[in-house]
């Protein structure tokens, strides 16, 4: 199974998608790969005088190291953060990721969220997953052979988001958190810019599907409810 997440920001995959990898590896042989469309410039909220190139090489050497962790890979498409936008190249580039990488499952950020460059990240995704097998957008790989199934993670803090499908991540959850520690730099600048930190955020949110799916931690998802993303079975962990 081919899975590729898709995020704006290089820890968003690890708060809201991390335990679900950790189970997809841990019942089966899975190729993961972690797509971030920003560069991660701007978060440095705890340092504003480093220099945004600085910024970028740390964010994006955290999140590689996590990815290499799951046994997986991390690209990252390069936009600036903050401010991402939807356009042709954009789209052209993650169809291109998503054909190589041989996509079977989508992750990415839901289309409600409390920053545009996350709802942004939802549209470019959302265009890119069909646009994957059809064969008259041409890319350097081949079309994939059909569409792949397409989910939604959670909001951050759950906001003005109802998710529907829950993974129980109990038995992986402090790997979760070892792994989250290693975005050393977004621990902070979380301290700095909402008053916790990755682990601190995700054990509230965590534990709080968690409760509303009966188990002690739990991510949620939503399937994207549109054809061709949709298909019919289950294919969370």
């Amino acid at each position: 199974m081919n899975i590729v997440c898709v995020a704006a920001h290089q820890d968003d995959i690890e708060v809201n998608c991390l335990g679900t990898l950790l189970k997809y590896r841990q019942n089966g042989d899975v190729n993961i790969t972690n797509v971030v469309v920003s560069n991660g410039d701007k978060g440095f909220q705890f340092a504003p005088e480093t220099p945004y190139e600085e910024v970028a090489r740390v964010r994006n050497g955290e999140a590689t190291k996590v990815a290499e962790a799951l046994g997986g890979r991390y690209i990252c498409m390069g936009q600036s953060d903050e401010y991402i936008r939807d356009t042709d190249e954009a789209r052209n580039q993650l169809v291109d990721i998503l054909r190589e990488a041989k996509a079977d499952i989508v992750f990415t950020l839901p289309p409600i969220d409390y920053n545009t460059d996350h709802m942004v990240t939802s549209q470019i995704t959302f265009h890119a997953t069909m646009l994957s097998f059809v064969p008259t957008i041409f890319t350097e790989h081949d079309p994939l052979s059909s569409c792949p199934v397409m989910y939604y993670m959670d909001a951050i803090a759950g906001l003005e988001w109802q998710p529907t499908h829950y993974v129980d991540i109990t038995d992986v959850w402090e790997q979760k958190c070892e792994l989250l520690r290693f975005h050393e730099s977004q621990m902070e600048n979380s301290r700095k810019f909402g008053g916790f930190d990755l682990v601190g955020l995700s054990e509230v949110t965590n534990a709080y599907r968690g409760l509303q799916s009966r188990v002690k931690y739990a991510e949620a998802f939503k399937p994207c409810l549109a054809w061709p993303r949709v298909r019919a079975g289950n294919f969370l962990p």
